[in-house]
């Protein structure tokens, strides 16, 4: 059985991706629907998240999404649902206001033209939009997206008359991603209070090296002998606001930092984390500020008295920076005294929530918005719609019916060039075993069952080598790579299956290559011997797959989204031909050949 050692090798690997594909866990089980998105407006906003999977809705089990609909439509009153296992009730007029989707039955990943997914609009809110401003505001919006990781993301401009939206077309977004990445606007502002003295209504303002007089009056505040309009001046090219008055303290608002002087978002280890911290997770990340910003923060904090923290010996000045996002607080952080009148060029933001997940998840949103840049104008959610696949519901089925039938013409050309079933029939199934293997690299959630891979193949090689079986390097190589990249993950959609469709065509290349190469041979009575033959047919099968490798790594690394998954695909599923399926087929055709070459010889001594 060991000197099949290259057919175990690929039943193995194949036994791996089946159950990488199908053996997939339902905490909440089989049946339900997934979130897709929830409404603002819905009384399920703050409890029920995109992702979370409904089971039951008013104690009626959920079949699914047609069913949620036609469940879900028009309810009143109090509504109860089951979502991963937990009881959540709430008072519905018309609307729950949920979006969801089937549940995948497998671990495979599907894009949008597969599985549907979700259809947002926004609309630009404000003066003079222009089909200039929609294009700068997809922009911004897009690298967003790719700094967050959602490739699975379209942006569409719409103009309606006069007015102009921007279509989302994603595989399943959050409305917390709508709404504090994509909606948020992003007009960062971190401003630092500076506290004044005042005596009989009178005192002094420092900057820098220079003072100015200040005096109340009531709500009346005159600067430099200037009155202060709306409680807001500039002084020394900084935008001051009055924040509290009393009789013996002016507290003012200084603006140091806005997004324009953010110059980077620092995202290494050293200067971005979440830490533990009493009752949950602070998250923090460090940016760069231009040299002007940081000069405004240096003449703000001159000056400024100090004092003793008790419990942490540090000192610290009688001051805070705060930190907005479109006019929103953020942070409120105290400054060291070390920074007073310092040009300080790498504020840190810093957050809090409660547990891991939504600290993360907060500090990438903050760093993205900040890397990205404020939108051009303000957005707001018009409608958000679920959106069946683009290539309808039957399009595995019709793929299926499709590689039958090539798979049945290849093995009727091959069969009539050869006139062996037993070349022709191996063929076909060794392809479908490429496919199979693709798919459970492809698949999510496998780590385990790869790495028992990984070990059966360790074990079915070391049996080879001490029983003393012929070493392929390659297919060794093989055994242990290909259960490696199973450890990975990707989204199939329609540059994947071109991929898949582009590796296959090369693998049914490559094996009428091997057939070719081991029975051209014996029939034109060369000297060559079968193990010569199949070495040079590997030759050509080595070449061809090395020219297409590299023809797709430029794509890997140069190209974006639709190229680079395509060449990502192409790339394995080569890898996975060459090293498990090519050596594996290349063994069946020996041992036909030889089989054959047998019958034959017996039938001359009869």
């Amino acid at each position: 059985m060991l000197n099949q050692w290259r057919l175990l090798i690929l039943l193995v690997v194949l036994l791996g991706a089946v159950l990488s594909i199908g053996l997939k866990t339902y905490p909440y089980g089989r049946n339900g629907v997934e979130v897709v998105y929830v409404t603002p407006a819905s009384p399920a906003y703050d409890s029920i998240k995109s992702g979370m999977i409904i089971t039951k809705l008013n104690s009626q089990l959920v079949l699914g999404a047609e069913e949620w609909n036609n469940k879900a439509a028009n309810l009143n009153g109090s509504v109860t649902l089951v979502a991963n296992g937990k009881d959540y009730s709430f008072t519905v007029n018309n609307s729950l206001g949920i979006a969801v989707m089937d549940i995948e039955t497998t671990n495979l990943e599907f894009g949008l033209d597969l599985r549907g997914g979700t259809r947002i609009i926004l609309k630009p809110v404000g003066e003079n939009i222009t089909g200039d401003v929609l294009e700068q505001t997809i922009a911004t919006l897009q690298t967003r997206a790719n700094m967050y990781g959602l490739t699975e993301m379209k942006f569409y401009p719409i103009g309606v008359g006069n007015d102009y939206y921007i279509q989302i077309e994603a595989a399943g977004v959050g409305s917390d991603i709508v709404e504090n990445l994509l909606s948020t606007q992003g007009n960062f502002m971190a401003k630092v209070s500076k506290p004044v003295k005042l005596s009989g209504g009178s005192g002094t303002i420092t900057l820098g090296g220079n003072s100015y007089p200040i005096s109340v009056s009531g709500d009346s505040i005159t600067i430099n002998n200037l009155p202060v309009q709306n409680g807001t001046f500039v002084l020394e090219n900084i935008t001051f606001e009055a924040a509290n008055v009393t009789s013996s303290d002016l507290v003012l608002l200084a603006d140091v930092y806005s997004g324009k002087d953010i110059e980077l978002v620092k995202t290494d280890p050293q200067s971005s984390g979440v830490v533990p911290a009493s009752g949950g997770y602070q998250f923090y990340f460090v940016v760069m500020v231009s040299t002007q910003g940081a000069e405004r923060f240096a003449k703000v904090t001159a000056g400024i008295p100090k004092f003793m923290d008790v419990q942490s010996g540090e000192e610290y000045i009688d001051s805070k920076i705060y930190l907005y996002l479109d006019g929103k607080l953020v942070s409120d952080l105290r400054i060291s005294a070390d920074l007073a009148g310092k040009v300080y060029q790498t504020p840190q933001v810093q957050g809090f929530r409660q547990n891991m997940d939504d600290a993360t998840k907060e500090k990438l949103q903050l760093q993205t918005i900040l890397r990205s840049g404020a939108l051009p104008a303000r957005l707001e959610t018009a409608s958000v719609d679920i959106i069946s696949p683009t290539l309808g519901s039957n399009f595995f089925q019709s793929a299926g019916y499709a590689a039958g039938l090539a798979a049945l013409i290849v093995v009727v050309i091959v069969f009539v060039r050869y006139r062996s079933i037993k070349v022709a029939l191996p063929i076909a199934l060794i392809s479908l075993s490429e496919v199979v293997i693709l798919l459970g690299i492809a698949s999510t959630n496998d780590y385990a069952i790869w790495g028992v891979v990984l070990v059966v193949n360790l074990a079915i090689m070391s049996l080879a080598w001490w029983k003393k079986q012929e070493v392929d390097m390659l297919a060794w190589i093989g055994a242990l790579l290909i259960p490696l990249l199973g450890m990975l993950s990707w989204t199939i959609d329609l540059p994947a299956i071109g991929g898949m469709i582009a590796a296959i065509g090369t693998g049914v290349d490559q094996q009428i290559i091997i057939a070719d190469e081991s029975l051209r041979g014996s029939k034109e009575g060369t000297t060559f011997t079968l193990k010569d033959k199949i070495k040079r047919a590997f030759f050509i099968v080595f070449g061809a797959a090395a020219t297409v490798i590299g023809a797709m790594l430029p794509l890997m690394f140069l190209g974006i989204g639709l190229v680079k998954g395509f060449a990502i695909t192409t790339i394995i599923g080569v890898l996975v031909g060459v090293l498990i399926a090519r050596p594996a087929y290349a063994r069946i055709v020996e041992m036909t050949t030889k089989t054959e070459g047998a019958h034959a010889e017996n039938s001359k001594s009869q």
